[in-house]
């Protein structure tokens, strides 16, 4: 990911921000050695002692995932001179980030960059601290929840699931990829069909078991059906790809609405002969 691809999302990040009192929304955006990122944005409180920074917000994320390297940090507000963390936000991501390289922003496209050790030059270090400790407890890790980050997003005419018509097959519809992934697309055009997995942002709540309209509305579990109102609202998708133009896809018979995230796209797998 790029310096600027990690600023746009901080930017993004900054419409999450909850502040109230200081009319001040900050975002951050935090890269992690193995490319993943988290997003963070400040949340302040009418106990003014009890904000948190969007730096802690998005770093605080990344380790509940299990994240533990970390490349950079972009921070986006609206100031000029782009903002840079403060005295709490270096402490806390000296300790638990490294000298990670600082990226400030703001809406004008004004830009900073500094290394942490620059902006802390002589931290509190925690070396001397530390007590020793049995091994962690790794069993039940599975049940903790999963970070994904869409690559992209679905563009069409269908606003709300109810709008996609029974003949959707004929639909048109384009997945717009993050122009930094665009090199994942290389040889994607040798194929006639894609399986599209989405993320069904409108999907609220799930029941277990209950009738399928779908199925003649006969009782079906959730996992016996394509119920969209799922434990995890994650769709799977098979289209038609029309074409590839840079990183943009135009696919036919596409079941999900304007807007939706998607995941992740992968190649259909050939029938094997009997």
């Amino acid at each position: 990911m790029t310096e600027h691809a990690l600023l746009d999302l901080a930017r993004a990040a900054r419409a999450r921000s909850y502040a109230p009192y200081s009319a001040f929304p900050v975002g951050a955006a935090l890269l992690t050695e193995e490319g993943a990122f988290f997003t963070g944005a400040n949340m302040e409180n009418a106990s003014y002692g009890l904000t948190v920074c969007a730096e802690r917000v998005a770093l605080w994320t990344a380790l509940n995932y299990g994240y533990r390297k970390f490349q950079a940090l972009a921070l986006v507000a609206d100031a000029s001179p782009p903002v840079l963390p403060c005295g709490s936000c270096r402490q806390v991501l000296w300790e638990l980030a490294g000298n990670l390289l600082i990226i400030a922003g703001n809406l004008q496209g004004e830009e900073r960059r500094f290394q942490l050790a620059d902006l802390l030059p002589e931290p509190f270090a925690a070396a001397g601290l530390k007590r020793p400790g049995g091994a962690g407890e790794e069993e039940g890790l599975w049940r903790l929840p999963v970070s994904m980050a869409p690559i992209g997003y679905v563009e069409n005419s269908f606003l709300h699931p109810d709008e996609i018509p029974g003949r959707y097959k004929d639909s048109l519809s384009r997945i717009i990829l993050r122009p930094d992934l665009e090199e994942g697309l290389y040889r994607l055009e040798e194929e006639e069909r894609i399986i599209v997995i989405g993320y069904l942002h409108q999907a609220r709540g799930y029941t277990l078991k209950e009738e399928r309209r779908g199925r003649g509305n006969e009782v079906y579990g959730v996992f016996a059906c394509r119920s969209p109102r799922r434990p995890n609202p994650v769709s799977l998708s098979v289209a038609e790809l029309v074409r590839v133009e840079g990183s943009v896809l135009t696919v036919r018979g596409l079941d999900l609405i304007n807007g939706t995230p998607v995941l992740d796209i992968k190649t259909v797998m050939p029938r094997e002969n009997p």
